[in-house]
């Protein structure tokens, strides 16, 4: 494959694994679903809002106006924080911690602001709220954050290393002074796609031996944007592309930017990718939210030469992923009216 087929699409209509919008949920059970959790809860003290917040942070803001370059220059900082504070070999820790800070949902030209609230949690806090972020969006996506277990497994560890709570303030710590919310925390969608943060870290952190391993090849930034504007000039909604070994999905990075400086919507089109390292997937996972592709994606995990059609093994773990959500969700509300009828039991007692 060329690499110009990267960008190969078809009519979604006619592929045999679209995207599996095709068979959407229930009805009853999307309108079921509440709205998501407040992503802040891990606090005794009310958060302060951002027009109270300390209006000079002046340190928090990027010194490149590329967003490549401020990309890496967060992901060297991040990659010497972690190191500096003898954080150890796993780089998913510190690839999860930068997937979290870019995950918050507080968007808008103020959320750099929340740098001083983030710096401000206590160790316990802190991972109270990568937890909740992470849930917040399992809740809505739980087919992306699934496939992004490798970034937010460690948050479960019972007994972590003693060193570890450093490291991981440490890393939040360089990535928020060098910027990292100035990239990700933008309420529109073409601003948040500037650049691949995930990717950035991925590459900086992971030994050029493993790369070698996994035959992983990146592909610049500014490459991939003009390829997709050399060959994306006849894009029609319902047309779907198909990314056999796509990274943390950089070249659909691009093309979602150049379907949004035509006034078309990533929404509209359909968006297969694979990868076989978890971590790549994982960060591909992530991305797809952050950049807003919309609801028709597909991340699978594996190697498309050995295993063949992935982009079907992605539509059944959606299915099961979304099973699941909705099989939990049933459970909860049976639950609470258990509770309720529980409380409401004791309290016509208490007043027979």
């Amino acid at each position: 494959m060329s690499q110009l087929d990267l960008f190969a699409h078809t009519d979604i209509a006619n592929e045999p694994s679209t995207p599996p919008t095709a068979e959407p949920l229930p009805p009853r059970l999307l309108a079921d679903l509440p709205p998501a959790p407040a992503p802040v809860t891990i606090s005794t003290h009310p958060r302060p809002m951002l027009a109270t917040a300390k209006p000079a942070l002046g340190h928090y803001r990027p010194a490149q106006r590329n967003p490549h370059e401020t990309a890496f220059t967060i992901a060297e900082a991040v990659s010497y924080a972690w190191h500096h504070a003898q954080g150890g070999d796993r780089i998913d820790i510190p690839l999860g911690v930068v997937a979290s800070l870019a995950l918050w949902p507080l968007r808008g030209p103020d959320a750099y602001l929340a740098a001083d609230w983030w710096l401000s949690l206590d160790d316990a806090q802190l991972l109270t709220a990568f937890r909740e972020c992470w849930a917040r969006w399992w809740i809505m996506r739980p087919d992306l954050i699934d496939r992004a277990i490798p970034l937010h497994k460690w948050l479960e560890d019972e007994e972590p290393p003693r060193r570890r709570a450093a490291a991981v303030r440490a890393v939040v710590k360089a990535a928020l002074t060098r910027g990292l919310l100035h990239l990700t925390s933008s309420d529109d969608a073409y601003h948040r796609s500037t650049a691949d943060l995930l990717g950035a870290v991925l590459v900086v952190m992971r030994p050029n031996a493993a790369q070698d391993a996994l035959a992983e090849i990146h592909t610049p930034p500014e490459l991939a944007e003009l390829m997709a504007h050399m060959v994306l000039d006849d894009l029609k909604p319902g047309m779907t592309f198909d990314e056999p070994a796509g990274g943390t999905g950089g070249m659909y990075r691009a093309a979602a930017q150049v379907m949004r400086e035509k006034s078309l919507n990533p929404h509209d089109f359909g968006w297969s990718l694979a990868d076989i390292d978890p971590l790549a997937a994982a960060g591909a996972a992530c991305n797809a939210i952050l950049w807003d592709l919309g609801p028709n994606v597909l991340i699978a995990c594996g190697d498309t030469l050995r295993e063949g059609n992935l982009p079907r093994k992605a539509a059944r773990e959606w299915r099961e992923a979304h099973g699941r959500r909705d099989r939990l969700w049933r459970e909860a509300r049976m639950l609470a009216v258990l509770e309720r009828t529980d409380l409401l039991v004791r309290e016509i007692r208490a007043k027979s």
